[in-house]
């Protein structure tokens, strides 16, 4: 649908989508633990990647078992363990799940061909638009409206991103010479959301609206200015509503900016024992994966993930 609105548009817009959708947000202190969680799926990719294939699957099923929400990145991991373990019953019920939370049907290719042959595989394909409508039915689509406004004025207004695809006609006399300045409008208006919609989770709005918001987070949060809003943001972290490995880059780069020194990478190229310790400690603190799962290179400038 092609629309047409300036800049102060989308401020009136949200109004209207909050007035007309009213979401009860549940207070941070009453929110669910992912701490456990998040410990467990890495436990689960390191079994994986030292060959215990079948107890990585069963901790994955201990981890989603727990908690209300499951992300689709999880039940991509476990889609694919299913897979190679040839339980064809638990590949369909991931991969039934990964659709309906994500909305993409593509995460269900597949490399095996006897998963390909199977009739839980037929039974996935033949039912993907019953998937996409239990998903449809449970996002809320102005919410992802907003933000893809807000991510395109981001992206093709602000940086210039030609490649970034938006159905918008744009007053042009509404926008400042430095188009720079509506990275503030932008953050405002995103927090504005964040207060009456909930955090733009994978669970409120899909996962590829969710991936689009973290441009949004990551150009504001990394400053120094923005501070006052991290201890929120760990909450939402802690709560599954943010994924620990989309948010640590801009911590990263924030750390380094404003104190400088690396808080989770070696990037500085300090692999000292002492240093490695520190920044293993930093990582566990906000549940990634230990220093462990990656293999140094470069004098520690290059960190390549094994697991």
């Amino acid at each position: 649908m092609e629309f047409w609105f300036s800049i102060n548009d989308v401020n009136e817009r949200m109004k209207k989508y909050i007035y007309f959708f009213t979401i009860f947000i549940i207070n941070p202190s009453f929110a669910q633990d992912y701490t456990r969680y998040y410990k467990q799926c890495n436990t689960a990719d390191s079994l994986e990647y030292v060959g215990k294939n079948q107890e990585a699957l069963d901790l994955f099923k201990v981890a989603f078992s727990a908690v209300e929400y499951t992300h689709s990145d999880k039940y991509n991991k476990a889609y694919r363990l299913a897979i190679k373990l040839n339980l064809f019953d638990d590949a369909y019920q991931f991969g039934r799940m990964m659709v309906i939370n994500s909305g993409n049907k593509n995460l269900l290719k597949t490399s095996s061909s006897a998963f390909k042959k199977s009739n839980q595989y037929k039974a996935l394909k033949d039912s993907t638009d019953d998937f996409l409508s239990l998903y449809s039915k449970r996002v809320n689509h102005d919410y992802i409206q907003l933000i893809d406004s807000l991510v395109f004025i981001d992206q093709y207004i602000i940086r210039g991103n030609r490649t970034y695809k938006g159905n918008y006609k744009i007053d042009k006399t509404t926008l400042p010479v430095n188009r720079f300045e509506l990275d503030k409008s932008n953050w405002q208006y995103l927090l504005k959301c964040i207060d009456s919609l909930g955090f733009p989770s994978e669970k409120n709005i899909g996962s590829k609206a969710y991936n689009d918001a973290w441009v949004i987070l990551h150009h504001n949060l990394r400053l120094a200015e923005n501070e006052q809003y991290h201890t929120t943001i760990f909450e939402f972290i802690k709560s599954g509503d943010y994924l620990p490995e989309d948010f640590f880059i801009w911590y990263e780069q924030f750390q380094m900016q404003v104190h400088g020194q690396t808080y989770f990478t070696t990037w500085d190229g300090n692999i000292s024992e002492e240093n490695l310790k520190r920044i293993d400690v930093n990582r566990r603190k906000f549940y990634l994966k230990g220093i462990n799962s990656y293999e140094l290179s470069k004098n520690g400038r290059s960190m390549i993930a094994k697991w």
